[in-house]
């Protein structure tokens, strides 16, 4: 058993958080060598086991989640579509924690360390162990809820100590907040080590669980689990409305206290000067590690070359030369994103003034190609909105969008965008999705369909016809948030926040308007706090949809938008269209930049399209994108040998 420890360990300590490596700097020789009684019975013993419980946390990882709601796409595939969020069914990481909880007061009692410091240690334990039921609830319903190790309940038989059945889902969701609020009462305000959590990192992360369960708990009937599974009948997958506003209070109260305790505050404040510095200041945000914005992350600032977040495949191969031919841009943007963020009403007044890409003359931006090759032709042309440069339609964009999302002839590491997919040639006839990207002389400039010379674009993939289509994408935009901006190193280590202070001020709005609880006025003033960080001067007020929709801009490629959908039980569903968050369009939508040299100077206009991957000529594509009411749930883990009931029978 000792020997098995060991290597678990080791495992769990090369995977855990990179800013967990001050807790070894007293510790001498090799970790794999510490046995499981040294690691339970000295302080350095129990710091290597905790970095290995912080290292198997279910937090919202920079694993692309976002990819699979309206907003994402893997860039180069059909459009998925899926609740995917991230769950957690580690009953082995449960039982570590357990037995750090059990040795913590084994070495308080010997003296080890002193009371302050025993609380610290259980603090952290518990609010881990409440983070890995908060990651299980939330994905499979009412679980069971193991608080010791079970270690003398093995009796080599029946084992029956072993089996605890599952509780019910609100019972589940009521003892992990009972936990956060325990843990936060034990835990410090401030820790000696970064990313190491306090007492601060716990109210957020209730206010985050409660604003869940009772999320779900009022939006329960949007898609409700059919009622003859036995884990419905015992309420194991079950919420219902009266539970949401006593959860609601909770996350008000949870939000308030880390608000009124002044430690955090947005980075860059609410009053930048103008758009570039508002761009600037978020571009800093997640270039590096900023304490009073952030409340839990990692920061991958250890010096180690091969530390990174792996977003360095999320940048256009344009721009990875050291990557060609391995598969960059992995991640879209869709459309239906870019059209998210608002206007600017000018570059000083800074009003809210519109929100969609205008595309058309007329303004009828509810039109989309789904072949765009053959149904755009010359006799078009007229009807599109003309641009003098290809960056123009993205300009007086909310300022988010501009530091956060790459779109086409923006400035990226040194270089131009170049994301264009076809042109109107000198004598009007239209090409989209060339098969040769071959250039035109105007005016003394070579213009190119995909805009820049050879395989220096990071333009549509067009199946078949390029070499390089393997490092290209389906769409227009790709996200930057996240990116090293300066150097295409593979192990980038830029930072991420699993909770942003921006976070905690929208949970409370969120919670305030859906209850009719907490300060109104305080509420709209936090909604628009953040949008104020953004450069918009203006106030909008406090009502539901301008809640949801600081949930999308704010937070794109941090996969709090597929918590939001997951939450409110709010996916694409064409049986319920009307009355979710995601719309009623249901399909993904791409922008496809374009040259016009018919005229008199290089004009660009603007294509909406489903993509490549979307139109018949691609794989049988059926365009079905939907979430059934189901998918809310994942199945039990080994639910016969674990002897407890299923989701699905």
């Amino acid at each position: 058993m000792k020997k098995i420890f060991k290597y678990i360990l080791f495992a769990g300590l090369s995977l855990g958080m990179m800013s967990c490596d001050k807790f070894f700097d007293s510790m001498e020789g090799d970790l794999s060598k510490v046995a499981a009684e040294d690691l339970l019975s000295s302080e350095n013993g129990l710091l290597a086991l905790l970095a290995d419980l912080y290292s198997a946390l279910p937090g919202e990882s920079l694993s692309d989640n976002d990819k699979y709601q309206m907003f994402g796409n893997p860039a180069r595939d059909i459009p998925e579509y899926k609740s995917t969020v991230q769950g957690f069914w580690g009953y082995g990481s449960v039982r570590s924690v357990n037995k750090f909880l059990e040795a913590v007061d084994a070495c308080y009692n010997d003296n080890l360390f002193d009371e302050a410091a025993m609380k610290a240690y259980k603090g952290e334990g518990l609010f881990i162990r409440a983070c890995y039921y908060f990651g299980n609830v939330r994905t499979h319903g009412g679980i069971p809820i193991v608080t010791e190790s079970l270690d003398d309940k093995y009796d080599g038989q029946d084992n029956i100590g072993l089996y605890i059945p599952r509780s019910t889902e609100k019972d589940t969701w009521d003892w992990v907040l009972e936990q956060f609020q325990e843990a936060a009462d034990l835990l410090p305000e401030q820790q000696t080590q970064e990313m190491r959590a306090t007492r601060y990192t716990a109210l957020a992360m209730k206010a985050r669980a409660a604003l869940w369960a009772a999320s779900e708990s009022k939006y329960w009937n949007r898609a409700p689990i059919n009622n003859t599974y036995d884990a419905v009948k015992k309420k194991l997958t079950y919420m219902e409305a009266s539970y949401a506003d006593a959860y609601y209070t909770q996350a008000i109260a949870a939000s308030e206290e880390i608000i009124n305790s002044g430690r955090f505050s947005l980075y860059g404040g609410t009053a930048p000067t103008d758009i570039a510095t508002a761009i600037s200041n978020l571009t800093e945000l997640f270039q590096n590690w900023h304490a009073e914005e952030g409340l839990f992350g990692r920061s991958y600032k250890t010096g180690d070359a091969n530390t990174g977040n792996n977003t360095h495949t999320w940048a256009p191969n344009q721009f990875t030369s050291g990557y060609t031919g391995t598969g960059t841009a992995s991640y879209a943007v869709t459309l239906n994103l870019a059209d998210e963020y608002d206007y600017y009403s000018d570059a000083t007044a800074r009003t809210r003034a519109g929100r969609k890409i205008q595309t058309l003359v007329d303004g009828n931006e509810d039109l989309y190609f789904t072949q765009p090759e053959t149904e755009m032709t010359a006799a078009k042309v007229a009807d599109y909105k003309h641009y003098a440069s290809v960056q123009e339609p993205f300009l007086l964009k909310d300022a988010r969008f501009q530091a956060w999302v790459i779109y086409p002839g923006t400035t990226f590491r040194g270089g131009t965008v170049y994301m264009e997919g076809g042109m109107v040639m000198p004598d009007g006839s239209v090409s989209v999705y060339p098969a040769e990207n071959t250039g035109v002389t105007k005016n003394g400039v070579t213009y190119y369909p995909y805009g820049g010379a050879n395989e220096d674009n990071s333009a549509f993939y067009k199946l078949k016809v390029d070499v390089n289509s393997n490092n290209r994408s389906f769409y227009c935009f790709t996200p930057r948030k996240s990116l090293d901006q300066k150097d295409d190193n593979e192990n980038t280590q830029t930072p991420y926040y699993d909770i942003r202070y921006a976070e905690v001020l929208l949970t409370y709005a969120e919670a305030v308007i859906e209850s009719g609880q907490g300060d109104a006025a305080k509420a709209k003033q936090y909604l628009n706090d953040i949008r104020h960080r953004a450069g918009f001067k203006d106030n909008v007020d406090l009502t539901l949809d301008n809640v949801l929709h600081e949930w999308k801009v704010e937070f794109p490629f941090e996969n709090k938008w597929t918590n939001v959908l997951h939450r409110r039980r709010a996916f694409y569903n064409p049986n319920y269209a009307a009355t979710v968050e995601e719309g009623s369009l249901g399909h993904k939508l791409t922008l496809i930049p374009m040259v016009d040299l018919s005229g008199a100077e290089a004009q660009w206009i603007f294509l909406r399209s489903l993509p490549y991957s979307a139109t018949p000529a691609f794989k049988n594509y059926n365009g079905t994108l939907q979430v059934n009411a189901e998918d809310y749930y994942t199945q039990i883990p080994n639910y016969i040998n674990n002897r407890i009931e299923p989701n699905n029978k």
